[in-house]
């Protein structure tokens, strides 16, 4: 999904965070909306906290509180994202990173919790977070109110209201947010996953449905976005919930290519990287003597830069994403999907080679098995 996008150079909890590029221009124009807001939101917090809003309303005070605004937004976001993360812990999935984009976070996980009822506690963290900060945002802006600045009442009061509204949205029933989720894992306590995300999608559809309406309603092109994403995004998840259905009785053994090309680490890198022009593969399993796998060599590695004429395969040789053959097909899969190759190595008890498999591979399964 997020083909433009690059990680920080910081971890939260040991967790990577990665920002999406869609992230840098909307935070601008979140700036600017939240600081064309300021009169109106001033004249609402009036009513009820002792506070001067029309000092914030001159010259570029608006928009430097509506930057400080968008930014914390975000910050909300990504602790919201980190509630999920937290808890999923706890079921021993762990989290690959947490993306920001414009839409707001996604924490993505190497798969899901897999007890019953588990993706429901790990839905529901997250608004509960929102609601946690909401209450922390309340409570400072009264206590701001007692004498410190306008502008930093401002700040934690929106930040509340707007925690409280991720809150409530993210627990609307529509996948793949958390209320759709929440909806999901309870309904799989009574039937099969597939026909419960069946329900969950419909329903989810139909909260899509509304926001168009509402969007159009209302001009308001932010609520179609999502609404098309909602959409989109349920789309997904009702195909990935019939992939695994009809993958989950099969085995890694099952699917692979036996048929495998390999290469051995003492072949000269020139004849190597000519095999592109026989060969459609990115990359081939390096083995030993006794087909013991040894890594993974990829073509564009011997391309990239200049090797020494009598360099190697071995010069190289990067770790082979490794398989066994008794593994369920449905944790490949998963691997495939976070593979940076497209290709895992599949072995046997022995650590020997005993085929490869790919996106290919099981695609030719889907398609008969569906049929």
């Amino acid at each position: 999904m997020f083909r433009s996008s690059f990680r920080l150079p910081v971890r939260l909890l040991g967790i990577p965070i990665r920002l999406d590029t869609s992230f840098l221009l909307v935070l601008p124009i979140f700036a600017w909306l939240i600081g064309s807001q300021i009169p109106s939101y001033g004249a609402f917090l009036e009513s009820f906290i002792d506070i001067d809003a029309s000092g914030l309303q001159h010259g570029l005070t608006p928009y430097l509180l509506g930057l400080i605004a968008a930014i914390g937004l975000f910050a909300s976001v990504l602790v919201h994202e980190l509630g999920h993360a937290v808890i999923a812990r706890l079921y021993g999935v762990e989290v690959q990173e947490i993306t920001l984009w414009f839409l707001g976070g996604l924490a993505q996980f190497e798969e899901l919790p897999k007890q019953r009822g588990a993706e429901a506690v790990v839905a529901v963290a997250g608004p509960v977070t929102s609601l946690i900060l909401a209450a922390l945002g309340f409570g400072a802006s009264f206590l701001a109110a007692t004498g410190l600045p306008s502008a930093t009442i401002f700040v934690f009061s929106y930040l509340a209201l707007t925690n409280l509204f991720l809150a409530v949205f993210n627990l609307l029933p529509a996948l793949p947010l958390d209320g759709g989720r929440i909806l999901r894992s309870l309904l799989a306590l009574a039937m099969p996953n597939t026909r419960a995300t069946r329900i969950a999608g419909a329903a989810s559809r139909a909260v899509a449905l509304l926001l168009v309406f509402i969007g159009i309603f209302r001009l308001d092109v932010f609520v179609l976005i999502v609404a098309f994403f909602i959409y989109g995004a349920v789309r997904a998840e009702v195909q990935n919930a019939l992939i695994e259905e009809l993958l989950t009785p099969r085995t890694v053994h099952d699917l692979m290519t036996t048929e495998v090309i390999t290469v051995d680490p003492d072949m000269p890198l020139e004849q190597f990287a000519k095999l592109v022009y026989f060969q459609p593969h990115r990359g081939y399993p390096v083995v030993d003597g006794d087909d013991r796998v040894l890594g993974f060599a990829v073509v564009q590695d011997a391309n990239e830069e200049e090797h020494p004429d009598d360099a190697t395969v071995a010069a190289i040789v990067r770790p082979a994403e490794l398989m066994l053959e008794t593994d369920p097909a449905t944790d490949a899969l998963s691997r495939l999907n976070r593979s940076a190759v497209g290709r895992l190595v599949v072995v046997d008890q022995d650590d020997r080679i005993a085929g490869v498999l790919s996106r290919t591979d099981v695609l030719r399964e889907l398609q008969q098995r569906s049929v």
